[in-house]
């Protein structure tokens, strides 16, 4: 595998090589930003975990081929451990290349931090650790600091690497899918969330004033639904500790696409109205991860979620999900919508509760290789009907 280094070189060359001709066509023609139906960034996916290990070149592939099929951002999500392994040990060289990766192709980003160290943790010896809140808010607040102090737009990684076109973070989301308790254990989880949002909230702007703190993703669990726990949230006073939320609008209607659709606006109408009992009525809204897996008849019945599809179900859903986020977007004041994932396997391995997520991504990866799946086709055009054009290897680009 190449180093970061070496990737970072070649990032160097080829940016100086193009220049003149980024120069000439990065800036959208007065006609193309005219054709745009929704905000840069709107279209987006989740990078999935394969990304973190292949090679720089195959890396830099991918993000140059999300560009060109319409995704403007990308959800990059990982584990606290793996970003410091041991308190004050900071390992930053393998986000390092994703960042880069995702900048050479005018991509942004949006990265989660999540999962709680066992060095951290509350309760370092319980199995549950990972998903306890950490004995110290200031340690997770800390490694935020370090985090946008790199990547903030006068973040020490932009001045080491001149050459790489400058796409920095300004989006952090703090935690995944704190409202369930497979990532966030204490319950009720509103108050000790809250807590470590406001500790993490205080460190992002302090480091960059101009930075997004995003809260959430909340998520249904039962009965216990994504309304109610953005009624909790505020309840637990994060208003003053958040710059946007985000909601995972798992949901489905097998009768129809375009009924599945109008339940995604429909839980999302439902927040944003918690949201305007709560104060935040302005306060924008994330999808940070949208899908239905295309399981069915490929998966065991035991596998199957409630917003299991079949192929021909899940392309129906994408789309009619987008047409309908893209018309309500400014009435609930929705920035981004990521669907679930870029790349998954497309077989029947990991244990049953999560191997429906396998027929979900846009492409199929296989032993490093990725093939494109005729959903990203359907992406593709549906990212191109609302972004004016096609898409160069540069996103903020029309062929």
């Amino acid at each position: 595998m190449l180093g970061s280094s070496t990737l970072l070189t070649r990032i160097r060359i080829i940016a100086l090589a193009a220049a003149v001709l980024v120069a000439a066509l990065a800036v959208p023609t007065t006609a193309d930003a005219a054709k745009r139906k929704a905000p840069f960034g709107f279209f987006g996916v989740v990078a999935p975990p394969v990304l973190r290990s292949i090679n720089n070149l195959s890396l830099d592939a991918q993000m140059g081929m999300m560009a060109r099929s319409g995704v403007e951002s990308v959800r990059v999500t990982r584990a606290w451990n793996d970003l410091e392994p041991s308190k004050g040990s900071f390992r930053f060289t393998e986000l390092d290349r994703t960042i880069a990766a995702a900048a050479h192709h005018g991509i942004q980003t949006l990265v989660n931090v999540t999962s709680t160290p066992r060095w951290a943790s509350s309760k370092p010896r319980s199995p549950d650790a990972y998903r306890l809140p950490p004995k110290d808010n200031g340690t997770y607040a800390e490694l935020m600091r370090q985090l946008v102090q790199r990547y903030s737009p006068t973040g020490t990684f932009w001045a080491a690497n001149p050459t790489l076109p400058r796409v920095p973070v300004r989006q952090w989301q703090i935690w995944n899918e704190p409202s369930g308790e497979a990532h966030w254990k204490p319950r009720p989880w509103a108050p000790s969330y809250t807590r470590l949002l406001k500790a993490a909230y205080t460190a992002i702007h302090g480091a960059d004033r101009g930075a997004e703190v995003v809260a959430g993703p909340l998520v249904a669990t039962g009965t216990y639904t994504q309304w109610k726990a953005m009624t909790d949230l505020l309840k637990a006073g994060a208003r003053r500790y958040l710059d946007a939320v985000s909601v995972h609008p798992f949901t489905n209607d097998s009768t129809s696409a375009t009924k599945s659709a109008r339940r995604v606006l429909d839980i999302l109408r439902l927040v944003r109205e918690r949201m305007r009992r709560g104060g935040a009525g302005n306060v924008p809204m994330i999808l940070s991860e949208m899908t239905w897996p295309a399981s069915q008849g490929k998966a065991p019945k035991g596998a199957q979620l409630h917003f299991s599809v079949t192929q021909r179900g899940q392309a129906a859903r994408l789309k009619a999900a987008y047409r309908a986020l893209v018309r309500s977007r400014r009435k609930l004041r929705v920035t981004n919508a990521y669907w679930y994932t870029w790349a998954t396997s497309y077989d029947r391995s990991g244990p049953l509760s999560v191997m429906a997520f396998n027929f979900s991504g846009l492409t199929r990866v296989r032993r490093g290789v990725f093939s494109p799946q005729p959903l990203l086709r359907v992406y593709t055009n549906v990212a191109a009907s609302y972004q004016g054009c096609r898409k160069s290897d540069d996103a903020r680009t029309c062929r």
